[in-house]
């Protein structure tokens, strides 16, 4: 019994021992990092080996490579939002599965197809342009009344001064 004990207790105090400093360890400070970075490369070109810099670009490189990042970005961010449009529908074929009622699962949310969604759509851009044209005719008729109001301000004016 006792020799079993002890092998417990030494192998539990060897995985502490193993697993402590990992909770422990905090992440090294950006000077810790840069120092340690300095000493490798000052012993790097002390051995005689080739340290890689840092390109130079200059102004056009340096403007050349932030276009390059914001294609790169912005290709990433449409394919992220495709993605997630692309996931929102259902399948046109697809057939809906009826929802087993005895389940206490979530339920997903419900998608419509792309076919049901155009349709929505085109009513409402058809409903704008409906807007739209009517908000356009109003416009016409108030511009056309406040033409005239101006005219008969200005020259209204005119011809009652000639008269008297």
């Amino acid at each position: 019994m006792a020799p079993r004990k002890h092998t417990f207790i030494l192998c539990s105090f060897m995985i502490i021992a193993i697993i402590a400093p990992h909770f422990t360890a905090e992440p090294p400070t950006a000077d810790q990092s840069i120092n340690k970075d300095r000493t490798n490369r000052q012993a790097a070109i002390k051995a005689g080996k080739r340290v890689p810099t840092t390109p130079k670009w200059g102004f056009f490189g340096t403007v050349f490579h932030l276009i390059l990042e914001q294609i790169n970005d912005t290709k990433s961010a449409y394919s992220q939002i495709s993605e997630l449009v692309n996931n929102q529908f259902a399948d046109d074929n697809a057939v809906n599965k009826a929802a087993n009622s005895n389940s206490n699962d979530t339920t997903e949310a419900p998608k419509i197809s792309r076919a049901e969604f155009l349709k929505i759509l085109d009513r409402n851009l058809k409903g704008l342009a409906r807007l739209r044209n009517l908000e356009n005719r109003i416009a016409k008729e108030d511009s056309m009344k406040n033409l005239r109001r101006y005219k008969d301000e200005i020259f209204g004016k005119k011809n009652q001064n000639r008269r008297k």
